[in-house]
């Protein structure tokens, strides 16, 4: 398995990865915001076989309501950039509690608006939501 950095930002410069096994590859997004340089992925480092993207579209109120993480219509645009065969969303369910969640943060918890803005920018893509103990094969 060969794992490769990619560009990144999350209210500051950070990295991407993707895990590649002979011709499988997985994209794991972690955190990130959709950048021009995530276009460049399947030219420098081949096909995506699994991309697992953020989609909660993070804002962090006391910043100026700036947004940190890629929203669900980015996501699916990213989707549709990289083409991968499968798709996984996370982070729509990031919580910083209660009092948080109203106060500092704002985020939209529904992988269910993934799924369907990436059924209509990347139709060739199979969107999967995936429960917490669920496994995913490729």
């Amino acid at each position: 398995m060969t794992i490769t950095a990619a560009s990144a930002e999350h209210g500051v410069y950070e990295v991407t990865f993707v895990l590649r096994a002979g011709a499988d590859a997985v994209y794991f997004a972690g955190d990130t915001m959709l950048i021009p340089e995530l276009a460049e992925i399947p030219r420098r480092l081949g096909h995506i076989s699994l991309a697992l993207l953020p989609t909660n579209g993070l804002h962090i109120r006391p910043a100026g309501n700036k947004q940190v993480v890629m929203n669900a219509d980015e996501a699916a645009e990213l989707t549709a950039l990289l083409k991968p065969e499968l798709a996984v969303p996370h982070h729509y369910a990031f919580t910083k509690g209660f009092l948080s969640d109203r106060l500092i943060t704002h985020s939209d918890k529904d992988p269910l608006r993934y799924r369907n803005v990436s059924h209509d920018l990347a139709p060739e893509t199979s969107v999967r939501i995936v429960e917490p103990g669920i496994r995913v094969e490729l």
